[in-house]
This record gives structure tokens, sequence and C-alpha cells, in this order.
């Protein structure tokens, strides 16, 4: 049986070089939406998939801040137009 970590760790994997390679094929060249992309797989992943973790899961917290920082700065954008 694999482990929930391991499985975790290879699923995404497979979905950020999958995310990277359409949004390649795209002409996708803005970081923010790179960034926003890895940082859903990410928490999508973590909530279904549930590794294992001793401590409160840090990098979480900070992606998530990071993707609320990236979706307000779009926000306020079409807002100003």
């Amino acid at each position: 049986m694999i482990s929930r970590d391991h499985l975790f760790n290879t699923l995404y994997m497979s979905m950020a070089t999958l995310t990277v390679w359409a949004l390649w094929s795209v002409r996708e060249n803005r970081l923010d939406v790179y960034i926003s992309m890895f940082v859903l797989e990410y928490l999508v992943l973590k909530m279904i998939i549930r590794p294992r973790r001793l401590f409160i899961d840090v990098l979480a917290i900070g992606l998530f801040i990071i993707f609320l920082i990236f979706v307000s700065i779009r926000i306020y954008e079409v807002l100003i137009r």
C-alpha cells in the first residue's frame, strides 16, 4: 500500500508538471498565474489526501496568504479599470 505522503508528493509533482505545460502552451507568462495555480493545487491535494503533518502546516498558511495577495491585486486592477 502506498503511503499518503508518497501519494501526495507524486500527485502534486504530476499536477505541477501538467500545469506548467498547459500554461506554457497558451503562452501565459505572468508569474502570479503560475504561483496561484501551484498554491491551489497544493491546497486542494492537501484537503483531499490529508498527508500526515507533525506540526501546524506553516507552508499552507504562507501559500494561502500569497494567493490572497495575488487575487486581491487582480481584483484591484479590475476595479480600477
